[in-house]
């Protein structure tokens, strides 16, 4: 029981010592566009999935009517982290 509880501690000391990464501008390359897996979201809608020259992955809705982009495309984003949030006009027309 007590081994726990020191596993416990340094796990928590190790994330505690962990600072914030700081958010950066990125180009990022569209890796897939697929529909939605899930039923209950608009059938029209595809999901853009773009990674950043350092393994940063982000995803993003758009319309099908809307899309402007292709697998291989570049788009720009930030990333934080492993985190890539892609601008709001990625792949949108």
């Amino acid at each position: 029981m007590a081994a726990r509880r020191w596993i416990f501690l340094a796990g928590a000391a190790a994330l505690l010592s962990c600072t914030e990464q700081p958010k950066h501008q990125v180009s990022a390359v569209v890796v897939s566009i697929a529909r939605n897996a899930n039923p209950k979201w608009d059938p029209h809608e595809l999901v853009v999935t773009a990674r950043s020259p350092d393994g940063a992955m982000g995803t993003k809705s758009v319309l099908a009517a809307r899309l402007n982009c292709r697998v291989g495309d570049t788009v720009h984003g930030s990333a934080q982290g492993l985190a890539l949030t892609l601008d709001d006009r990625a792949c949108q027309r």
